[in-house]
């Protein structure tokens, strides 16, 4: 299941909008089988993370 972080609820309209657009020039750049570079598109552009890739808090 999908979960969307905290922080990105409280971004205004226009910086969600923003983002959606990144994401799809960023899916747009990826081979469709590369399910990695999709994957990065979702965590990077719209901070949707799958639970499959790791991340190391600092």
């Amino acid at each position: 299941m999908y979960e969307l972080k905290k922080e990105s609820l409280q971004s205004s309209i226009t910086e969600r909008w923003d983002a959606l657009e990144e994401y799809f020039v960023c899916i747009t750049e990826c081979d469709l089988n590369d399910k990695n570079c999709i994957t990065s598109c979702l965590v990077t552009h719209l901070n949707i993370d799958d639970g499959s890739v790791s991340t190391v808090s600092a």
